[in-house]
């Protein structure tokens, strides 16, 4: 058996590398109490479990507190925010919390500032605002958040958000078209921050769940968001919904290096974009998307990653896959089946730009060298889509070892001729009403029946035609959308007919949020 081991591109290795660090070292020596600050219980050892009730067993432990500050009351609370030095563990009992601003607080990898509910999910904050501003290695686990304002990480590096609960319960305001973000990153100098194991559900209004901003010129860096639930988010007036959005126009030109990757997204309906990456080197890996009328979206920046997601549309209106735009691209390792989305939101967009070169921040660039291999597309209503909108065709791109199974429509569609899109290795099978769609050679797209039989929820390869038949050799091409290694010679499409274990599979609500492992 090969040793399993990741295989991907140097943008991703960088945010691997540098996106996952902890910056600063050094210690604290243990602090006098404060006089405003209830008095500290004894220090527990390290690990929230050694503190806390309800919380998953095998989580990462945190380094033994240096003093541990129970709070109950929303004024306790304040105060030992105020009062807050490295080291601290502020452990919140169960009970109902006005939220305050942590600022200034400068804790180190040994020496964190955490704030804890008691019992997972037992403090309910209802009122004021959670920002944690111009500090360093925080941890914010385990609160239930119904309050009514947009949480905030501003200006800092190193702030763990994890296993919260939070559905935010804002006023409508008299603009439907107003944004309330949920949890927003920024500030000069901000990077370095993990969101994981929490569930952001049910929002109804305008706004990202997640939304990752920066300074002046540029955004925010290696911060890494996963294992989260995205849930239930209808559809809004106009766009700006998306679950996660890595940057905005006016940064796009900048370098994030953020990995989104475990997540859960279901039912996510607010925006076309349900992941809108709209800045350079990013990687967007192994989530799972359910039932959500959207598309993970390379909108603006270059050299991003999306690899080995998952999307399920169980042939739910809307659905989509991947779409487009920019230079350097690369699509690898996705599986898409039941999806009936078309255009802006087909399993897989190579779109048309509105600029070449050179244009606004805000508009669609033209897609330049796009890489897009070994992906299995299953039952979908427009499956590979090349320029449906906008005026300029991709350029330069490569579309290989891909498979394609399906009964309606053409599989590969070009509604624009493309400038230079290179076809290898492919292979169609399509049945019922289906068409391959184009005219080319069996080396470009070869029709053949890739013998899919339906194992774990997903329609895999068997030995047949697919196997050992790619074409193409890629350096990041290493294991398959299960975590099985490839072969010398690989198997077209996400699939790798192996006896090597399983090491990932399609998502589900107890893989994520607060009380997964």
């Amino acid at each position: 058996m090969k040793t399993k081991h990741l295989g991907l591109p140097v943008a991703l290795n960088l945010a691997l590398a540098l996106g996952l660090t902890c910056g600063v070292i050094g210690g604290a020596a243990a602090p006098a109490v404060a006089a405003d600050v209830p008095a500290p219980v004894a220090a527990a050892g390290a690990g929230t479990t050694a503190t806390t009730a309800g919380y998953p067993t095998d989580d990462a432990p945190d380094p033994a507190p240096l003093r541990t500050v129970p709070v109950s009351t929303s004024a306790e609370l304040a105060a030992a925010f105020k009062a807050a030095l490295p080291g601290d563990r502020i452990v919140l009992a169960d009970g109902e919390y006005t939220m305050v601003k942590l600022a200034d607080k400068a804790g180190t990898p040994e020496a964190p500032v955490v704030v804890e509910a008691a019992t997972l999910g037992g403090a309910l904050v209802t009122a004021g605002q959670l920002e944690v501003a111009r500090s360093s290695h925080v941890v914010v686990r385990g609160l239930t958040l119904r309050n009514a304002t947009t949480l905030k990480i501003t200006a800092s590096t190193h702030v763990r958000f994890t296993r919260n609960d939070v559905a935010l319960r804002f006023e409508p305001p008299a603009d439907p078209t107003s944004s309330r973000h949920w949890l927003q990153i920024s500030g000069e100098g901000s990077g370095h921050h993990r969101i994981d194991h929490n569930s952001f559900h049910d929002k109804t209004l305008m706004g990202n769940y997640v939304t990752v901003y920066g300074g002046a010129t540029q955004i925010s860096q290696h911060d890494r968001i996963d294992h989260n639930y995205f849930g239930t988010s209808p559809a809004q007036p106009v766009n700006g919904g998306e679950a996660i959005r890595l940057g905005v126009s006016a940064l796009s030109d900048s370098s994030s290096f953020a990995v989104v990757e475990q997540n859960l997204f279901e039912n996510t309906d607010s925006d076309p974009e349900i992941v809108s990456i709209k800045s350079d080197d990013n990687t967007v890996r192994h989530n799972t998307v359910r039932r959500s009328a959207g598309a993970f979206v390379a909108r603006r920046g270059d050299r991003n990653v999306i690899q080995g997601n998952v999307f399920l549309g169980e042939g739910k209106p809307g659905t989509g896959g991947v779409r487009l735009y920019g230079d350097d691209q690369l699509v690898f390792d996705n599986y898409f089946e039941g999806l009936r989305g078309s255009g802006y939101t087909a399993a897989l967009q190579i779109d048309g730009g509105d600029v070449d070169g050179s244009g606004a921040t805000s508009a669609h660039w033209r897609v330049h060298r796009a890489t897009v291999v070994h992906n299995t597309f299953v039952d979908n209503s427009s499956t590979i889509e090349v320029g449906a909108n906008y005026l300029y065709p991709p350029v330069d791109s490569l579309v290989a070892d891909n498979l394609v199974v399906g009964s309606a429509g053409p599989l590969f569609a070009e509604l624009k001729q493309p400038a230079g899109v290179t076809y290898s290795g492919n292979i169609a099978y399509p049945t019922g009403d289906a068409t391959v769609g184009l005219a080319v050679g069996p080396r470009e797209i070869r029709v053949a029946d890739p013998r899919l039989e339906r194992v774990d929820g997903l329609w895999r390869l068997r030995p047949g035609p697919a196997t050992n038949t790619a074409i193409g050799s890629y350096p990041f091409l290493v294991d398959d959308v299960d975590g099985q290694p490839r072969d010398r010679r690989p198997d077209v499409g996400a699939d790798e007919v192996s006896d090597a274990p399983v090491t990932r599979t399609p998502l589900e609500r107890s893989d994520v949020g607060p009380a997964a492992p």
